[in-house]
């Protein structure tokens, strides 16, 4: 898998690294709780770069980025982002991802994966039926979650396992961030069900407050996540 590749600096970093799931905490709004996170084991940060998210960061207040350890990958989340204004994000040197989770379509993706950029493209999926349109995606790592009418991630309603192992079935070389609903009672589960690429959490470790992690939720749903199945 592409996405695999990039996070293996070295073929004794390979062995641990496929015995293990990969985590992204999403919605992180705080440098401290960011760094902790990072500390804990997660594979991946996101940072909600839309205005209208309750968890925003704006890009101007986020330069903190940079201290993150670069075990972490830090993504980028955007929601039908202007593509000069997704350029911009991406030269400032602060995320190594940009997560689309918009209506962005097959060829803005392909003009971002020509430029270098690295791609996460999120679909919101109720049926079967929704999961066609990802044939047209140049994209290889493709995050399924919850089909909400307003919302855009972060709602905390579970995601429909089967569809993400139709997903499987149907795309077997994609990498899969499986999200929607999880939390630590339930991703190894997930994991354990689905065998994912990724597993993705935003409500999941908070306590009510969109943005502000709870620490020990977070460490508890890494360990989950982890032991809950092998990646091969």
């Amino acid at each position: 898998m592409l996405s695999l590749n990039r996070k293996l600096s070295n073929a004794s970093a390979a062995n641990v690294l496929l015995s293990q799931r990969f985590v992204k905490i999403c919605g992180v709004t705080q440098k401290n709780q960011a760094i902790e996170i990072s500390a804990m084991g997660a594979d991946f940060i996101g940072i909600n770069l839309w205005p209208l998210s309750k968890r925003y960061l704006p890009l101007e207040k986020a330069s903190w980025l940079s201290e993150i350890p670069r075990a972490t990958s830090v993504v980028g989340v955007f929601v039908n982002a202007d593509i000069n204004y997704l350029k911009e994000v991406a030269a400032s040197g602060l995320v190594s991802h940009l997560q689309l989770h918009g209506d962005e379509s097959a060829d803005l993706c392909a003009m971002l994966i020509e430029a270098g950029q690295s791609i996460i493209k999120a679909f919101r999926v109720s049926d079967v039926s929704m999961l066609d349109e990802i044939a047209d995606y140049p994209v290889n790592d493709i995050l399924l979650d919850s089909y909400h009418p307003e919302h855009r991630g972060g709602s905390g309603e579970c995601f429909p396992w089967n569809l993400a192992l139709k997903f499987k079935q149907k795309y077997p070389n994609r990498s899969l961030f499986l999200a929607g609903g999880l939390h630590a009672d339930n991703v190894s589960e997930a994991v354990r069900t689905v065998r994912p690429y990724a597993v993705d959490v935003a409500s999941g470790v908070e306590d009510g407050t969109p943005g502000i992690k709870n620490l020990e939720k977070v460490a508890r749903f890494i360990k989950q996540a982890k032991a809950g199945a092998p990646l091969i």
